[in-house]
């Protein structure tokens, strides 16, 4: 039997991938570290039937994101414009509160996708088909370099083993593939530390949510739209559902990585409810339910460089590998995307280009004509 393609890491970017490629008639092998797919994309709710808040990427601009608007309605979803409606509040050092009277308006509009951005992973996984194998709690330790294949050294539960592939995709991101993947033979030490010195993008983050009956901030002409000088959250912002009948709150965690893992999950939790509490009032002190999530502490996503949550966009650049590696292995990642880098729409991106890489080297043209009938009703770039 022919060696399959490897898709490595089941994010978004390697889900698509894996779909792209399925399309394609090709035979994949999807690994994937953690035990589910998603990676750093994450909608949670207390209840399978209740709104789900994102703890990971929550928008994506269709006026800017050509992907992201045609795969949104090519799986059937649907998305809506981010509630920016109402004051927003800022929150000075000292704890005095300032209003401003409306809101901070994007242009174009972000959108967010109706039941959270998990249901774009979702829907992209179920149309894998049979020719996706997916392979779960399964990491890299290394890639070497065969005469006729790609041998990659694997590791599970059950212990290590060696999988040939044909060709290889790799969507982790490149701080944790210079930290944990060896190469044989060695990539050179320059773009070892260029791998090393590439940001994950919302690796030093944390997010914390709180869900409640009500929007009770838009009934007192609010946004829900905060910034903060005193945390431990800076930004802050609306997550309802489009109806606004299931209300949420969302805030990035401004506070270090080093400071979160120091106080623990719940008090974070507390820390940030009182937060809620002073700037938008006493109902914000009992939600349905509420939820943090840390990215810095997850080594699946933050590799040892990432501890520091960045205050910048980096400027990504398009992916690289040796001379002697390429033709068989792919970069693929919002990290690796030359013109969304950081987005949604750069894993997208990322991920088209790493497999028409894949099936220019194998001489196989599907892909090309499936880019070719889309680009009909939706332009690429």
């Amino acid at each position: 039997m022919s060696h399959p393609v490897v898709v490595i890491g089941a994010g978004l970017s390697g889900l698509y991938a894996s779909s792209l490629l399925a399309q394609a008639g090709q035979r994949v092998l999807l690994i994937e570290a953690r035990e589910r797919m998603g990676g750093r994309v994450l909608s949670q709710a207390p209840t399978e039937s209740a709104h789900r808040v994102d703890l990971g990427p929550s928008w994506f601009w269709p006026d800017m994101n050509p992907r992201m608007k045609r795969l949104v309605t090519q799986l059937g979803l649907s998305s809506f414009p981010q509630h920016t409606r109402g004051a927003a509040v800022v929150e000075g050092q000292d704890g005095k509160l300032y209003k401003h009277q409306s809101s901070w308006e994007q242009s174009p509009a972000s959108h967010r996708i109706s039941g959270g951005t998990q249901a774009l992973t979702e829907a992209v996984s179920a149309q894998l088909g049979d020719t996706v194998h997916f392979q779960a709690n399964t990491r890299v330790h290394a890639m070497k370099m065969r005469p006729h294949a790609v041998e990659l050294e694997l590791e599970n539960a059950s212990g290590r083993w060696s999988q040939l592939a044909k060709q290889v995709v790799v969507t982790i991101p490149p701080r944790l593939m210079a930290q944990d993947v060896a190469f044989e033979p060695a990539w050179p030490e320059a773009l070892i530390q260029d791998m090393r010195a590439t940001p994950t993008w919302m690796a030093g983050q944390a997010k914390f949510v709180a869900a409640y009956p009500t929007a009770f901030w838009r009934e007192a002409g609010l946004s829900g739209d905060g910034m903060s000088h005193r945390g431990p959250m800076s930004e802050i912002h609306d997550a309802s559902d489009a109806s606004g009948q299931v209300a949420a709150l969302f805030g990035f965690v401004g506070a270090s990585p080093s400071y979160r893992a120091g106080i623990g999950r719940e008090a974070l939790q507390q820390q940030s409810l009182a937060q809620l509490v002073r700037m938008f009032g006493p109902q914000a002190a009992t939600p349905l339910w509420s939820s943090v999530q840390d990215w810095a502490q997850e080594p699946l996503t933050a590799a040892k460089d990432d501890q520091r949550p960045l205050s910048y966009h980096p400027m990504y650049q398009g992916s690289q590998v040796p001379a002697e590696w390429a033709q068989r292995v792919w970069l693929a990642g919002t990290e690796r995307s030359p013109n969304y880098g950081g987005y949604l729409e750069g894993a997208l991106e990322a991920a088209e280009l790493a497999v028409q890489g894949v099936l220019d080297s194998l001489n196989t043209p599907a892909f090309q004509t499936q880019q070719a009938t889309t680009t009909e009703v939706g332009e690429l770039l």
